[in-house]
């Protein structure tokens, strides 16, 4: 069976499919396990984006409608089973994002890109503010880790939420160094500085461009 268009290769897809691959289940059930299973430390879950999701899958062929249901005066629900060409296309895309690293283009290292026109003193306390909201993040998520395991959770179902706080944490400490480095006067250059620097690296355009 050929599919209908391409995979949406996104976090909430993996998971819509992943989810499909234990058993047919309607788009409120997947979002509840997500929940449940802390994969929204790991996968953005904003409104409808999976019903939106749910529903490019099912344009491509890589899922199927099975039946409508209706509980008392709830609105009807949909469930939705994976099908052959899906479950071959997420092992495939599984198998290669466990095994290639790619730059994934965070938003906090384009802020550090631009950071110098900000004053020094301004950046030192936007990396401090920074640094305690994650010192908060983290406590907050090894409390809930440590929870789960308590409660007899594997930890194989918990090693994306150890994956985020070791994210967190590394972030953290080096961002706590580059504080440290900025503060002792030995980093942060004059914006004439930066100009001479811009100058002399990137010189005169060629070939006559202006």
């Amino acid at each position: 069976m050929a599919t209908k268009g391409e995979l949406p290769r996104t976090p909430l897809a993996l998971a819509v499919m992943n989810l499909l691959m234990e058993h047919p289940m309607h788009p409120y059930e997947m979002k509840s396990k997500m929940k449940e299973r802390g994969h929204d430390q790991v996968i953005k879950l904003k409104g409808g984006s999976i019903y939106d999701t749910v529903e490019r899958l099912e344009q491509g062929g890589f899922i199927n409608a099975q039946a409508t249901s209706r509980e008392g005066r709830r609105p009807e629900r949909t469930v939705y089973a994976i099908t052959e060409i899906g479950r071959e296309e997420i092992l495939a895309w599984l198998r290669e994002l466990l095994a290639e690293p790619i730059n994934e283009y965070p938003q906090f290292g384009a802020a550090l890109a631009f950071c110098a026109i900000l004053e020094k003193d301004e950046v030192v306390r936007l990396l401090k503010v920074r640094s305690a909201l994650l010192d908060g993040q983290i406590a907050g998520s090894e409390k809930q880790l440590k929870t789960f395991l308590e409660m007899g959770l594997p930890r194989l179902f918990l090693i994306e939420g150890e994956y985020a706080q070791a994210i967190k944490q590394a972030e953290l400490d080096w961002i706590r160094r580059l504080v440290r480095d900025i503060e002792a006067g030995g980093l942060w250059i004059t914006k004439d500085h930066m100009q001479a620097v811009s100058d002399q690296f990137e010189g005169p355009t060629k070939g006559g461009e202006a």
